[in-house]
């Protein structure tokens, strides 16, 4: 995935170059799954492609794969978590600009089963200094004033948070074919897992699969018994 960003923007970068500084096996409960510990991983990459280095984005989370399938391809997903902290340098300062948190909760019924919720993520801001040796004041200009906001989204898996960064900001209106080819590589080799939604019925049946609404976002005690015909 490094190589494909490298092709999109060769002045993009990351910190720390090291896999085995990025990915941490841990002992799961159940001493049978497989877990990972992932990151801190600090992105460089400009705010708009073309336009200067101006962001440093932080990447941390975890992913559990299932114990059951971990030695046949593709994995498969059982549980996972990601944080984000996104840094904008300015006139030598870093400015904390955008901070979330993506999570997977299948059982208590107000939450979307994938979600996301905005949160301060200032203490990144030495993840980044200490990574890149920048030595920068730091800024906050983003403090959500609602903590309790879950907003529902697909699996952002620390892979899948890659891929995002990488089309927020190096892919353009108007890039030329060695981006998108690069990017659809990076797309490519981020399949090597497939989401947790394979064995949660609910968000994969034909219902679901042609509706994409609020009704088959939550799982818990909550289900809706939807009608296929004319759902959505």
């Amino acid at each position: 995935m490094t190589v494909a960003m490298k092709e999109m923007y060769n002045s993009s970068s990351y910190q720390p170059l090291d896999v085995h500084k990025i990915f941490h096996a841990v002992d799961t409960e159940n001493f049978q799954d497989v877990k990972f510990n992932i990151g801190p991983i600090v992105f460089n990459v400009p705010e708009r492609a073309g336009r200067g280095h101006q962001l440093y984005i932080v990447v941390a989370g975890w992913i559990v794969f299932d114990g059951a399938d971990v030695h046949a391809a593709p994995l498969k997903t059982k549980s996972f978590g990601t944080e984000t902290g996104y840094f904008r340098m300015k006139a030598g300062r870093l400015d904390h600009v955008f901070g979330s948190h993506y999570d997977l909760d299948e059982t208590l019924p107000g939450h979307p089963v994938f979600h996301a919720q905005l949160a301060n993520k200032l203490d990144m801001a030495r993840i980044v200094n200490d990574l890149f040796h920048l030595g920068a004041e730091v800024d906050c200009s983003f403090q959500p004033l609602l903590r309790n906001v879950r907003i529902p989204s697909a699996q952002m898996d620390v892979f899948s948070t890659i891929v995002q960064i990488c089309g927020d900001h190096l892919v353009y209106k108007g890039a030329g074919k060695t981006v998108l080819d690069a990017f659809e590589s990076m797309m490519a080799t981020s399949a090597f897992l497939v989401g947790a939604a394979r064995r949660l019925g609910y968000l994969h049946d034909a219902a679901a699969a042609n509706c994409y609404r609020a009704h088959h976002w939550y799982g818990g005690q909550i289900r809706f018994e939807v009608d296929a015909v004319g759902a959505g």
